[in-house]
């Protein structure tokens, strides 16, 4: 079974990405802030009152 032949050639082809790699690396630090300062926020309210149903 030869299936050479059906292949098409695309010449030169290469993938370029849509989004710059500085704005990747601007989603993925917002993201790690938004993540850190909620983290930080239920910590600081966990440790500031007492849980009644404890």
């Amino acid at each position: 079974m030869i299936i050479w032949p059906l292949v098409i050639e695309l010449g030169s082809f290469s993938m370029t990405s849509e989004t710059p790699l500085n704005e990747l690396l601007w989603f993925i630090a917002g993201v790690l802030l938004l993540a850190g300062s909620s983290t930080a926020v239920l910590w600081w309210n966990r440790r500031a009152r007492r849980d009644p149903f404890v």
